[in-house]
């Protein structure tokens, strides 16, 4: 099955996650009407222009095992804000994690709210360290407190840091890293190994080979940095996705550029325990692909979703594909319409299928809706 959730404006979805019931949770944001003020973002570029029509605020929706809607909840000030992770805490409740975006004081703050399982508010952090500061990933630690992954700088500049905070269970900050150089270094992902460790990937401009590098970066329980590595060529490379895989290295997904075309592939890295590259691997056709989301299955093989310009019925289209244990294409799937879609989650399902969540502009009400995909274990609706 498939479903479209959103209205009249943009609304897109960035996590989704299946809950204990078999359910499925959902976080993005939504655009809403109000008095002349219009928010546009750019994903991942931190760009916002305003006016007086709209605003956008955090959505989160929570769906049934056949997708329908039990409920939602907007949250949001008088700026754009946006949720960019969410996960079900092991008291059944949720963490969301992405910034809000403050008209009046003119910046953008870590945001972090802890809710119920009927999407009421526990409570709720802001951290702010410089004038654009936001949250890209959220997990629960094995001592039922928190690590949030992301950022702190002045995009305008182009400088940022990369930024990781650990929270206890109320989501007060116990510590923080805030590593990088001169440049664009960024966080988009975090994992917790199982000796208690932390991985993160994103990318970093500080260092490297090329204009933008992949970073894969290791942290001890105390928030220290382990190993630092980077991977790339000339060009920009990012990373947006990290799991540890069963041998107990880790993977990560992403894009890199190609030098002789400019054109965006599909990016794969297979890293060992400690950080040192097994194997990595490129897809893509003749122009823009984009890797958002990597996992693991039950089976050993991985699933990456993301999105297309090369191949598929639109202008860009969701791409899932499946790999084997070495990295080698088993089979690959479009999904779309004569607009704009793309995937930005993918997980497993209890029942060994797949579900994704993105954005449609092919199908929906409005100018973007949330689209929910429901897959078998092959790839197919």
């Amino acid at each position: 099955w498939d479903k479209t959730f959103g209205g009249s404006n943009e609304d897109m979805g960035f996590s989704i996650i299946q809950t204990e019931e078999g359910g499925y949770a959902i976080a993005g944001y939504k655009i809403l009407d109000r008095e002349k003020r219009k928010d546009t973002w750019r994903a991942k570029l931190g760009y916002i222009e305003l006016t007086e029509e709209k605003r956008q605020d955090i959505w989160i929706i929570k769906l049934d095992k056949n997708g329908n809607m039990e409920w939602d909840e907007v949250f949001g000030e008088n700026g754009a804000d946006l949720a960019n992770s969410i996960i079900q805490a092991r008291d059944g409740g949720y963490a969301v994690a992405g910034f809000i975006w403050t008209i009046y004081a003119g910046k953008q703050d870590i945001w972090i709210m802890k809710l119920g399982e009927n999407g009421n508010t526990e409570w709720e952090k802001t951290f702010d360290k410089d004038e654009n500061d936001e949250a890209y990933s959220i997990i629960q630690t094995k001592d039922e407190g928190y690590a949030v992954a992301g950022s702190t700088g002045v995009r305008v500049w182009r400088e940022t840091n990369c930024w990781v905070i650990k929270l206890d269970a109320k989501g007060n900050m116990e510590w923080e890293n805030n590593f990088g150089e001169t440049g664009w270094d960024e966080i988009y992902s975090i994992i917790q190994t199982k000796d208690g460790s932390f991985i993160t990937t994103g990318c970093v401009w500080s260092k490297g080979a090329g204009r933008g590098d992949v970073r894969v970066a290791k942290l001890n329980k105390r928030g220290d940095l382990v190993w630092d590595k980077t991977f790339g060529e000339s060009e920009n490379d990012e990373a947006y996705s990290i799991i540890q895989t069963n041998d107990g290295g880790c993977a990560v997904t992403g894009f890199t550029v190609l030098e002789d075309t400019g054109d965006r592939d599909f990016w794969v890295i297979k890293l060992d325990k400690d950080g040192y590259k097994v194997w990595d691997r490129t897809f893509g056709g003749t122009s823009e692909d984009w890797a958002n989301s990597i996992i693991q299955n039950k089976n050993g093989n991985y699933i990456v979703a993301g999105w297309t310009k090369s191949m598929g019925a639109g202008k860009t289209d969701i791409w899932i594909v499946k790999l084997d244990k070495r990295g080698n294409l088993i089979w690959d799937k479009t999904f779309g319409g004569s607009e704009n879609d793309e995937a930005h989650s993918i997980i497993q399902t209890e029942d060994g299928g797949y579900a994704v969540v993105g954005w449609t502009k092919s199908k929906g009400a409005g100018n973007a809706d949330v689209w929910v995909i429901k897959l078998d274990e092959n790839g197919n609706l």
